[in-house]
């Protein structure tokens, strides 16, 4: 089956305000932008969580640049990464897999979900988590499992998602930091 391309167009009415956005497939011409969000979300969400250097670190332009390079190589793996841009800016990331945890192997993974700060709150995690399912499903899983840092707010996101705690996992970061991630499963 051949895949889309260029976008999804979608308009919500939230609040009275009609709200247009644009979920991209993340490819050669928008993987920039994919990396850039992606290390500024983690510098707005994980503050206090994660190690303050090690956030500074990742916002470096040799950092992003590595990251690019990175994404590139991994263009034709078996992930799917997305954008949400709004507002004609980039402001949210989403990446789908095969899990990287032994325990759950039957399961897709919902790898990276990440909003800005300024978009927080508008409705748009509940719509990249659906699309995360939609995915999943076209990659013929019927179970996803989620990995939330514990002391990330976003644990009362995958809850309220109907996510069933079922595990923690240990997360070391490259800079030797160890946390403990949540893990919540969904039938999907």
């Amino acid at each position: 089956m051949c895949r889309q391309l260029c976008w999804n167009i979608f308009y919500i009415k939230k609040r009275g305000e009609m709200m247009n956005y644009i979920i991209e497939d993340m490819n050669i011409d928008n993987v920039e932008y994919y990396a850039r969000v992606n290390a500024l979300a983690w510098k707005q969400s994980y503050k206090g969580i994660v190690n303050d250097d090690f956030l500074e670190l990742i916002n470096t332009e040799l950092e992003i640049q590595k990251t690019i390079s990175n994404l590139k190589e991994g263009l034709n793996d078996s992930s799917r990464r997305f954008l949400l841009k709004y507002n004609d800016e980039y402001v949210g990331v989403l990446r789908v897999r095969k899990t990287k945890y032994d325990k759950y192997s039957e399961c897709g993974e919902l790898g990276a979900l990440y909003l800005l700060d300024n978009v927080k709150g508008k409705g748009f995690g509940k719509i990249l988590f659906n699309k995360a399912i939609n995915e999943l499903k076209e990659m013929n899983y019927d179970k996803m499992i989620i990995g939330c840092l514990s002391e990330n707010p976003s644990n009362e996101f995958y809850k309220h998602m109907s996510g069933k705690f079922v595990d923690t996992n240990l997360l070391t970061l490259p800079n030797g930091q160890e946390l403990i991630e949540n893990l919540y499963y969904y039938e999907i």
